[in-house]
């Protein structure tokens, strides 16, 4: 017989019978193969044994003096320590009955006397080869479980990282407010936002979404974040030059195959003008007296930033007057679906906010995201959900 087995000599059986003659018998032949053997006489010290010193196997006899093995398997397997050890049971009885309440109390297999040492022997090699396979799936499990936790850890910190790069609240011009919130799907997020100070006065408006998913997605967002912030401030009145800028950076940093879609404005607070571009991405809606029951959409001036280094944005112009209210948003809000997988949509969007109006940013905000979670249910969040809510008060 071919021994494909690993080294023996570290794998430990346990035989349990009370004739002498079978110990004998068992333990030279598996002490011959390389195995490390005790032998014990009774069912008592079976379970002092097992307990002592988990064995890898268990050659465990039926009729013994005091308790048999049906008790001693019982025992075993009700113990957490010795649950797992492989039990085959070798008895003379033979009868079907015998051999179902054997595997009913937790045995592996059964070996009838007399019995061939080549049969015992092979079923021996073959539940130790079992346990090791076992033995080694835990293992492997174990691992991943703490790889998994590792990860976990290290996307929550990404996160933390991730959160500090937003804004803290800005203090804005006297009339406007400004509320933002950032729901990410997962621990890190694709989406940002952003409340930049420029140079002469106004405050660039930003809201992005990375396409993709994962840490690769929370790595591209950081640099993108990194990359507007500082074109922003280089070209305090032009959002075209921004994007022109970070475009090129992108692609020769990143090249082609992550992309951002973006809005960004830059808004006077003095007068409510506001310039913009669209890179790709949801248009906001303006609402108020002049815009409509559904609003005023900045619809996209170009498209995604990443994708084409030619590219170019045209630069949009709108004015928020006082009581005017400008909600920017992410892919997510629109796209959250409900238990049916019907997305929450733009509609509903529109129709939340128009609900609002005039109320303080914040409520308009709050009143929007309690809308997508009340349309959502219990569904699971597939995206993340940004909204920046601005409102020009009255003067």
């Amino acid at each position: 017989m071919s021994d494909n087995r690993t080294d023996a000599s570290t794998e430990s059986i346990l035989i349990v019978d009370d004739a002498p003659v079978n110990l004998r018998l068992l333990a030279e032949m598996l002490t011959a193969r390389g195995y490390r053997v005790r032998a014990v006489t009774s069912g008592d010290r079976a379970l002092t044994s097992a307990r002592a010193a988990p064995p890898d196997l268990i050659l465990l006899d039926i009729r013994m003096h005091g308790m048999n093995g049906y008790e001693v398997c019982q025992q075993l397997k009700a113990e957490r320590q010795t649950r797992h050890i492989p039990v085959i049971f070798i008895s003379a009885l033979d009868e079907l009955h015998d051999k179902v309440q054997a595997f009913e109390v937790g045995g592996v297999d059964y070996v009838t006397k007399p019995f061939q040492g080549e049969e015992v022997l092979a079923r021996v090699e073959t539940h130790l080869a079992l346990r090791r396979l076992q033995n080694q799936l835990r293992d492997a499990n174990r691992q991943l479980i703490e790889a998994n936790q590792k990860m976990e850890r290290e996307l929550a910190l990404a996160g933390k990282v991730q959160a500090s790069f937003l804004p803290p609240k800005l203090q804005v011009e006297a009339g406007w407010q400004i509320a933002t919130m950032l729901k990410p799907a997962r621990q890190t997020s694709g989406d940002f936002y952003d409340l930049i100070p420029l140079p002469n006065g106004s405050m660039g408006l930003l809201i992005a979404d990375v396409v993709d998913k994962g840490v690769s997605a929370a790595l591209f967002m950081a640099l993108s974040w990194i990359l507007i912030r500082t074109y922003a401030v280089e070209h305090p009145t032009q959002p075209r030059n921004v994007f022109a800028a970070v475009n090129r950076r992108i692609l020769a940093e990143i090249g082609s195959g992550q992309f951002v879609t973006a809005f960004y404005s830059i808004l006077d607070p003095a007068t409510g003008k506001l310039s913009y571009c669209n890179a790709g991405h949801p248009p906001p809606l303006l609402f108020g007296a002049l815009h409509g029951a559904e609003g005023h959409s900045l619809s996209r001036t170009g498209m995604a930033l990443g994708v084409v280094e030619t590219e170019t944005w045209e630069q949009g112009v709108a004015e928020l007057h006082p009581g005017d209210t400008l909600v920017l948003y992410s892919a997510g809000a629109t796209e959250a679906e409900n238990e049916q997988a019907v997305p929450f949509g733009d509609s509903r969007l529109r129709a939340s906010v128009r609900g609002n109006l005039g109320r303080p940013a914040q409520e308009t905000l709050d009143a929007l995201f309690a809308a997508i979670r009340a349309f959502s249910g219990k569904a699971l969040q597939s995206d993340d959900i940004t909204v920046m809510v601005v409102f020009r008060g009255s003067l």
